[in-house]
């Protein structure tokens, strides 16, 4: 494999993550999964870690789309 092979699957791979993150920050912020223990600012480390996991995936996709 070579890099710009690489390279989109790190893209898709990281758009998967941030949805996944950015679900369970939205049912945490609605308080339908609420944690049993009360874990401090999970709503919050989940939306900032969901942002920058979409927000590579969008470099990296306008990388593809401009570039390649």
């Amino acid at each position: 494999m070579d890099f710009i092979s690489i390279l989109f699957q790190a893209g898709v791979w990281l758009s998967f993550a941030g949805l996944i993150f950015l679900v369970i920050s939205f049912l945490t912020g609605l308080r339908v999964i609420k944690p049993k223990k009360p874990i401090r600012f999970l709503h919050k480390k989940l939306s900032i870690s969901a942002f920058v996991l979409v927000g590579i995936h969008a470099l990296i996709m306008i990388y593809f789309y401009l570039f390649t």
